[in-house]
């Protein structure tokens, strides 16, 4: 077993819940990478993934989906038809999650060992290094494929939730989302 300290903190180790926790979003919005560092991590390894908009696609789809294969007369098939619809994302999303954590605690173990190496005078350096470098690219095209499993799964969340509440679909829009969070109701902002 891995000891990971919690950050910014040197006496408190961390106990990893999301190990027995079921799959869940509330789990999801804990463990999934944040958009700021999976968008460095694209720049710097020069990987060429668009992580816009997947959200949105992915709410479309699944409304698409729920539209055309999902009964459409509320009862309780209808309601456990629609959560057994996010189940899969949701865990397909926490098993990425998972192996981009684990890619990245091997990637920096590989990297300690190259600096110590390096620091103690070691002569397989060159094989050291390619292993860290293979590691860490590793664990960046992990955190990019978990950050997209974990925008898919809350993009397929909406539209469920949409579809359990009897609601129609209709795509995101932060405007109207913003006027329902603050207002209570959808409503055009005032004229200022």
């Amino acid at each position: 077993m891995r000891i990971e300290l919690t950050p910014g903190m040197t006496n408190v180790v961390r106990f990893p819940l999301e190990r027995r926790m079921k799959p869940s979003l509330d789990l999801l919005w804990e463990i999934a990478p944040d958009s700021r560092e999976v968008s460095l991590v694209i720049e710097a390894f020069g990987l060429d993934d668009d992580i816009d908009g997947i959200r949105d696609i992915a709410d479309r789809e699944m409304a698409d989906y729920i539209a055309n294969n999902i009964r459409p007369e509320p009862g309780a098939q209808r309601r456990a038809a629609l959560d057994e619809l996010l189940r899969p994302a949701v865990e397909r999303a926490e098993a990425a999650c998972r192996r981009a954590h684990e890619a990245a605690a091997a990637a920096v173990a590989a990297q300690r060992l190259v600096v110590k190496a390096q620091s103690e005078g070691g002569y397989w350096m060159s094989p050291l290094e390619e292993r860290a470098t293979d590691r860490s690219n590793l664990a960046a095209r992990l955190l990019v494929d978990a950050h997209i499993a974990c925008d898919e799964a809350r993009g397929a969340s909406r539209a469920i939730r949409l579809a359990k509440g009897g609601e129609d679909w209709r795509p995101f829009d932060a405007e109207e989302e913003a006027n329902a969070l603050f207002f209570g109701e959808a409503r055009p902002l005032a004229a200022g």
